[in-house]
């Protein structure tokens, strides 16, 4: 008797997850064994991890740090371990309750400007992983001036607008693209005047240097934070997504962050360094931040965890 024709075992891939599917008799079902996991920096990360005493990193990046952040690095680190393979489970239970709070989020939520940008559900309802901020850290941003690094189309903005309606919100993007984006919702809605787009790149020097972003490039000025005199008050919040130059708008903006201390929102899944030694280069200037680590989207598992100095 032919095996093969009483039971069969097929393996495919699609929307990139990982199925088998067992033929017996005649009867087929399909089991689902891990999603892809897709990480951009990969190399980067590699690299690292082989000139560095891992353990000691993780355990330093701990230290002080909450439960959930602690979960985070922990789940990071095994992802590391499928790089371009499948795995189970690739969110956090922590990602599980946000995603429930985002579900409810929806109910009421309509995007305000279809027409000209996506903003992400999940970004909002969490607002960008500062909703777990203690109550009055949150509530102390309100009225202090924001300054959104790598503002994009200007997403971020307006979630800062939503849950900070009293702050002046600074929106530093190199990319015409996204600059004239901003402001063609702003023709829409001014947002009380409160939302600044500013057509600059930030960094650790002055400099002019060509920024591209997928298909959008453009020759852009860049300067440091600390070389910015406009604000109208006192900052209260930094955000910085800005495709791993975090860490050099970090050294261009240690004035002000001495002076003002205001909650630090930074991207640290870009470099292995962002995400190791940021905190420690925070902790240096003995200011007494507190840290923790939350999810500012739920994109791709191992990307979008955002470092949260307060």
């Amino acid at each position: 008797m032919n095996c093969s024709k009483i039971c069969s075992a097929k393996f495919f891939v699609k929307a990139n997850k990982l199925y088998t599917r067992i033929s017996f008799l005649g009867i087929s079902h399909k089991f689902y064994l891990g999603d892809f996991i897709e990480f951009y920096w990969i190399e980067k990360f590699e690299e690292y991890f082989k000139k560095n005493n891992i353990k000691q990193k993780v355990k330093k990046l701990k230290k002080g740090m909450d439960k959930i952040s602690c979960e985070y690095i922990d789940h990071f680190m095994k992802l590391s371990e499928y790089w371009k393979g499948y795995k189970k489970n690739i969110w956090t239970k922590y990602d599980e309750e946000t995603e429930k709070r985002t579900q409810e989020f929806l109910k009421t939520f309509k995007q305000p400007f279809s027409e000209i940008l996506y903003i992400n559900p999940y970004m909002m309802a969490n607002a960008y992983g500062l909703i777990d901020l203690p109550k009055e850290v949150f509530e102390g941003i309100n009225g202090k001036a924001v300054v959104d690094g790598g503002g994009l189309c200007g997403d971020t903005a307006l979630l800062f607008h939503k849950y900070f309606p009293e702050s002046s919100i600074y929106v530093f993007e190199p990319l015409s693209v996204n600059i004239e984006k901003i402001n063609s919702f702003l023709k829409i809605d001014n947002c009380s005047n409160k939302i600044i787009p500013i057509q600059k790149g930030l960094g650790e020097k002055s400099e002019v240097v060509e920024i591209c972003y997928g298909e959008n490039k453009n020759m852009a000025e860049i300067i440091p934070l600390d070389s910015f005199k406009e604000f109208s008050s006192p900052l209260g919040l930094i955000k910085l997504d800005t495709e791993g130059f975090e860490t050099a708008i970090f050294k261009g903006a240690l004035e002000l962050i001495k002076r003002d201390k205001p909650v630090l929102a930074i991207a640290m899944y870009h470099t292995p360094e962002d995400f190791f030694d940021l905190k420690s280069k925070i902790e240096n200037l003995n200011l007494g931040y507190k840290f923790m680590i939350r999810r500012s989207e739920n994109i791709l598992p191992q990307a979008d965890l955002v470092l949260i100095a307060y």
